[in-house]
């Protein structure tokens, strides 16, 4: 999937339209991304429908912060665990 088609899903989900927000929804989603990866959840999870909702919430999560603050929601956290539990391999 592209960056742009990303971008696209996660604006849909956050029901922004227009293209005022891309550079402000595109840096939080790089942000979000990248530690959804660093977390070990694969391209593939990442990429699945599970994986854009939880990059949506992400960077709805970043987009309502405090000056400040860096804290991500409850639901993220739970869909994080999910997308993690099935990108690990079988032992």
């Amino acid at each position: 999937m592209t960056d742009a088609e990303l971008l696209s899903k996660v604006k849909s989900g956050m029901l922004v339209q227009g293209s005022h927000l891309d550079v402000a929804i595109s840096q939080r989603l790089l942000a979000v991304k990248q530690y959804v990866g660093n977390a070990g959840v694969t391209t593939e999870q990442i990429e699945s429908d599970l994986g854009v909702a939880v990059l949506t919430l992400g960077v709805t999560d970043l987009m309502t912060l405090s000056g400040g603050e860096v804290k991500f929601s409850d639901a993220f956290d739970i869909i994080m665990t999910q997308l993690k539990a099935v990108s690990m391999p079988d032992v």
